[in-house]
């Protein structure tokens, strides 16, 4: 459990290596629960988490920008390499579950629950139904997510989308309520080999502006710098067979598969140095072990 946070009621908070949390981030629990973040990752200035008993897990990677409110009763699990944009809120109240890879823009609303007028004059809207976003979801900014939605992986939805049903995975929306563009796509199907050419492109010039060794063959590269005292290294591998043969030539290495975007954590500075200039939009590799 981390110090000095500015925490109030009966809750817990535990953070991760290389996390950075702003002085003015408040935790504040009104029931018995804890908020647990992973390494890696950024809460910026004004942040709330506000829990009514339930947990709030936040994956490595993640970023979740000023302003922003978290509310949790069921509970919030967000998956590693998140991003969030300032102002937006993520309620769950219902439950929410957010995947990996997933960015919401600014001013972006994820509600899973409803409540408005009184009970007692014979109001019917309220109701609490989970939320799911899977991996890769991008909503690009000032959307709103009603209750009881899943969005399907990599989907997309332009800016002041309002979604008011669940959508499968590769759809892109827009509108209010929003509906799908059967015209746009922002995907394409790339090849292994092209995957692999643009990785090493940009492994190329990261090893170029902080003055990494790197050595390749047709299946590997490995990035190497000595800190003073030992040599760190993060190994790039073309599938899971060679990535494996990495692991066994340098133990101690950070190795990434490109196959399944899957990594070992090491928390090396070379690690945390490499991985984070891929992960804006280039590659994000995921820690299988968390």
């Amino acid at each position: 459990m981390s110090n000095n946070l500015n925490i109030i009621g009966p809750g817990k908070v535990f953070l991760g290596e290389r996390t950075r949390v702003a002085p003015d981030v408040q935790f504040i629990f009104h029931e018995p629960s804890q908020v647990v973040i992973g390494d890696y990752c950024v809460i910026g200035s004004g942040v709330k988490f506000v829990c009514n008993g339930g947990n709030v897990a936040v994956g490595d990677w993640t970023s979740i920008h000023d302003r922003s409110l978290v509310l949790s009763t069921v509970g919030v699990q967000i998956g590693q390499h998140g991003w969030f944009g300032q102002h937006c809120i993520l309620d769950g109240s219902g439950g929410l579950t957010i995947g990996n890879g997933v960015r919401v823009g600014m001013y972006s609303q994820i509600w899973s629950h409803v409540a408005a007028g009184e009970q007692i004059e014979g109001c019917t809207l309220y109701g609490e139904r989970p939320v799911v976003l899977e991996d890769d979801v991008w909503l690009v900014g000032s959307c709103i997510v009603a209750s009881g939605v899943t969005l399907g992986k990599k989907l997309v939805a332009l800016i002041a989308s309002n979604i008011t049903k669940s959508w499968p995975a590769n759809s892109v929306l827009a509108g209010s309520p929003a509906a799908p563009k059967s015209n746009l796509s922002f995907y394409r199907e790339i090849s292994l080999d092209e995957k692999w050419t643009l990785l090493n492109g940009w492994l190329n010039e990261i090893s170029q502006t902080n003055g990494f060794d790197i050595q390749r063959n047709e299946f590997t590269t490995v990035l190497s710098r000595s800190n003073g005292t030992n040599v760190e290294r993060i190994g790039f591998a073309i599938d899971q067979n060679f990535a494996q043969d990495l692991l066994k030539k340098i133990p101690q290495a950070t190795v990434c598969d490109i196959t399944n975007k899957t990594y070992s954590k090491r928390l090396s500075d070379i690690e945390a140095i490499v991985l984070k200039n891929l992960a804006g939009n280039k590659a994000r590799f995921i820690n299988l072990s968390e």
